[in-house]
Parts: C-alpha cells; structure tokens; sequence
C-alpha cells in the first residue's frame, strides 16, 4: 500500500508544480493569495517529502559539498568540490528549491487553519496532527539550514517575530529578512517541543501521501522529541543549560526506541521517482563518485580507533568488480553487490582487499589516473529504493550514550541498531559488536560518523561541534595514493607516493569549512534580507566564519 500512495502522489505533481508555479528564488516565489490552490493536503505532503531528499541528498548539492568534506565520498574527476569549492550555481538552485519546499508543508499549516478548508484536510487526517507533521519536518529543515549557512530566513508556526515570517507569502513578503541564527536555534527547539505536544497519538496523521511513518502520529511524536536531542547536543557547549533542560522535556515525552521508529523516506522504484543516487549512476549514467579512501581504511580497521573490519564496508561500498555497463557506455554501480545472510563476508567477491577507496583531496589529473575500475563506488545507497534517513534511532542511542557519560549500553545499542538499518545479518553484528572495546568519546563519536553515512551535513555540524572523526585528511595534510604508485612532486613515503591535499577556497587551509556561502543570487534579488544576514553573522560571508555554537 505505501508504494501505490507513493506513486499515486507523486504522479500529481506536475500538476501540483503548473499549480503554484516557480520562481528563481524565495524572492520570486509564485502564490495568489486570492485564489487558493486546492491541492489535497497529502499531495502537499508527499511532495514536500520526496522533494526535500532529493535537494537535500543528491549528487549535486550534497554531493558537491558535505558529503564531500566529511570523506564519504571522492571525486572520481573533476575534483574542485572535494577541495571545496563549491558550485555557486547549485548552491542558488537548492537555495530556492528547498525554501519552495517549505512553502508546501507551510500551505498544509494554512489548509488546516482555514475554516472553510479545514474539512478537505480532516478527509485524511487529524488537523493537530497534520500541523504538528509540518511543523516537524520545517523544523528539521531549518535546522540543516542554519547549522549550514548562519542566520537565514525562518519562518515560526504562529509566532508574531517579525524576523520569523519568511514563508508567509500570502501576506506579500517577497524579500524576506534574515534572522539571528541563535534565535532560530532556540525557536526550531521550541516548534519541535509544540509539535509533540500538540499531536494526538490515538488519531491518524494522514491516512495517505506520508511516505516516512504513513501517517503514524506517535512516531512523528517521537521524532520530534529526537530532533530536540540532536539539536540540544549541538548547541550543549554553548547554552549547556538550554540543552539539558529541553534533553529532559524530550525524554519524558518519549523519544525512538528502535530502528522501528527510525524516520526514513523510501524512494520508489520507477526510475522517475528512485533515490538521488540511483539517478545519478543509473538513470543519468554517472560515474563520478567513489567511496573516499579514509573511509574504507577506517570500516577496514587499518585507521580509526577499532582495529578490526566493520561489516557496513560491504553494503556501504562496493567490490571493485561491481560495475554494469550503462547505456551511454559509462562504468556505474547499481548497488548489485549487497551481501545476503547467506553470504560469508571476507570471502570470494566480499574479500576486504576487493575494496579500494579513492584517495581524498587529489587534483583530477591523479583521480583520473587511477580510475573508477580500481576503486569501490557506493553500494546500497545507489539502489533504487534506497531510504533515505531523517534520522535513525541509532543516532539516539549514540546521543543518550554521551549525554550519559559516554554510556557503554547505549554505545553498542546505537552500533547495533546501526549495522541493522543497513542489513548486516545478526551472524555478522554479534561478533563485532562483542570486539569493541568499552565506550569512550573517539570510539562513540567515530562510530557515529560512520552510522551517519549518507547524513552529510548532520556529520559536518557533528564534526563541527565535536572535532570527531580523526581519521579525515585535512588541508596540507598528506594524501597517501599507493594504487601503482600515481607520480607527482610530492616523492616517496614509506605508504607510496604521496600528495598533499591544498584546499582550493582561500580562507579554509587547516581545517573543513565551518558554513557554506550564502546563495551568490541574495545579494541582488533581496539586497536588504542579505545585508541582514551579513550584520548578524558576525563576519564575512566566507566558508571560514563559524556559526554561533561552533566553539571550541
């Protein structure tokens, strides 16, 4: 039944699209408010959903910046981002597309606070509840929004701020301001605690177009509640009184307890409607990401802190044979090379020497050198079908682990739920997990970057917080190649031929960038929302200016 609501949904939205119209940025957002659209609430929703994985997860924005910097993955060519610089152009694009999302999941709040359409949403659903779902998944959108870029446009449910109405277009706001990043924060933290508070967990949410929890009112509870622990972890060194008092809160209303309340978006399996990656590599015949040499090195245990092979290596990447031929002749992967319970992992194709990742931070000259057939592109993440994650209850158990001192129990509960998500059998998990050493802060936060897989920019805010991993190569730091020796200035090293990675942005030259640059469209299209932004982020709008709780 999910994959029929899935694909009933989805097949609305061109007509959904011709409805609203587009614009080239927030500032040219298209809405009449004389003649309201009348789109069925969970049209709305399911747009809004399958929308916001793919601007927020695929190959262009996240895998032209985060999942980059945190050494996912590598460039196979072309390698500019992995050195950071990112492309102007599809950092305007999803700039515009994401805040356009926001808009849907806005108008599903304006349905349900209309007296003369509140009826069409109650056909699907409790009104509470259908509110408090939007109220959710902005929250969690915001939150990627401000921990990325500083202070931003933010809208509030019901807030009278004036700097908190930037999706209120109906009242004919085009050039919206930018808010205090620290206000923000503080606000997402307070509509996550509403949103839980207000949903009603006996009644249905929606009974179609949720392709996350299918309308399962106590699981959005839950997630909200978890959304609050991840952001009062972030901002625990700065306000940590803040952070333990919503901690607290979110605990008492009842967070996950299971991967089964894990929040995860299926893509479909029709090429139209498949997972970000599965587009890339399949659909548009890409080739151009590997997994990055110190992340197979630490899932192999030869880096990092673990010493033994982690099991996600064979689901996360890829043999080094799996490749298919697409039809423009081009070398993909489509995630044909899952282990099954049956399958012994160390033997015949799973051997751990059949998997090569590329190394990070070489000029495309090297890359190309040594080529996509040598190193292992990703492996589950480019099915089909692939779910994507909001956010996974192993995450919570990683959280509870260091709010608890670092907590040995939640510490192999949070490994355990992970290598299940990603269908390790049981066979493989046990012995693993009875081999690693007692929790510690490196040992939970390293295996947090790895549950975090697919997640990039919560693992950038996490490795801005927290300085975890240890295991990324950072500018002027060397990059070992040993895959037949590729020749550059750098000489020998005891590991092979060696290159030193140098950040292609100016002002990033030890360490990963701490924000992104806002959109290069801002300054001309909403030159006073811009000019806002820039007073309250106390600095310049470079990579190098950190956000407010980035402290050390």
């Amino acid at each position: 039944m999910m994959k029929l609501r899935f694909k009933k949904y989805i097949a609305l939205l061109p007509i959904f699209l011709f409805l609203m119209g587009c614009g080239d940025s927030l500032t040219l957002t298209n809405v009449n408010p004389n003649e309201p659209n009348r789109v069925p609430v969970p049209t709305l929703l399911i747009k809004a959903q399958n929308s916001l994985i793919h601007h927020l997860r695929d190959n262009s924005y996240a895998g032209g910046s985060a999942l980059l910097w945190m050494e996912y993955l590598s460039h196979t060519n072309y390698t500019n981002e992995d050195r950071y610089a990112m492309d102007d152009n599809t950092n305007a694009s999803r700039w515009s597309d994401i805040y356009l999302d926001l808009m849907d999941l806005r108008e599903i709040e304006v349905i349900n606070n209309d007296p003369l359409r509140r009826a069409e949403a109650q056909l699907f659903g409790d009104s509470d509840n259908q509110i408090a779902v939007a109220r959710i998944l902005k929250s969690w959108v915001f939150m990627v929004l401000t921990e990325s870029y500083g202070p931003i446009p933010y809208y509030s449910y019901g807030n009278s701020n004036e700097a908190f109405q930037a999706l209120d277009a109906r009242g004919g706001l085009l050039s919206p301001t930018y808010a205090d990043a620290r206000e923000v924060y503080l606000d997402i933290l307070n509509e996550l605690r509403e949103a839980a508070d207000m949903i009603h967990e006996d009644r249905i949410a929606f009974s179609s177009g949720d392709n996350i929890f299918q309308g399962n009112a106590l699981k959005w509870k839950r997630l909200a509640n978890s959304l609050i622990l991840r952001g009062a972890l972030r901002i625990s060194r700065a306000l940590p009184e803040v952070a333990a008092e919503v901690i607290q809160k979110a605990l008492a209303s009842g967070v996950m307890e299971s991967n089964e309340d894990s929040a995860l978006f299926e893509s479909d399996v029709v090429a139209a409607n498949a997972s970000p990656f599965y587009r890339a590599f399949a659909v548009e015949n890409r080739s151009d990401f590997a997994v990055a040499k110190p992340f197979v090195d630490l899932l192999k245990g030869s880096i990092g802190p673990f010493g033994q092979v982690d099991p996600r290596l064979y689901y996360y990447a890829a043999p080094i044979e799996a490749l298919a031929i697409g039809n423009s002749g081009a070398l993909i992967t489509k995630g044909d090379y899952i282990p099954t319970a049956t399958d012994e992992l160390g033997l015949g194709i799973y051997q751990v020497d059949h998997y090569e990742g590329m190394p990070y931070g070489l000029g495309s000259v090297f890359t190309s050198r040594i080529g996509i057939e040598r190193t292992s592109l990703p492996n589950v993440p480019v099915q089909a079908n692939f779910a994507n994650t909001v956010m996974a209850y192993s995450e919570v158990a990683f959280i509870l682990s260091e709010w608890n001192n670092w907590d040995d129990t939640y510490y192999k509960r949070g490994v355990e739920a992970s290598l299940e998500r990603w269908g390790v059998s049981s066979v493989y998990r046990k012995p693993y997990i009875a081999d690693l050493e007692t929790a510690n802060e490196e040992r939970v936060l390293t295996q947090k970057y790895i549950a975090l897989y697919m997640q990039p920019f919560n693992s950038w805010a996490e490795y801005r917080r927290t300085g975890f991993p240890k295991t990324l190569v950072k500018p002027g730091e060397v990059s070992f190649m040993d895959l037949d020796g590729v020749l550059n200035e750098q000489g020998e090293t005891e590991q092979g031929k060696a290159y030193v990675f140098t950040s292609m942005v100016p002002d990033v030259q030890d360490d990963l960038p701490y924000r992104m640059r806002y959109s290069n469209k801002e300054s001309f299209l909403n030159p006073a929302g811009y000019k806002k932004g820039l007073d309250l982020l106390n600095g310049p709008d470079l990579m190098s200016t950190k956000v407010w709780w980035d402290i050390d």
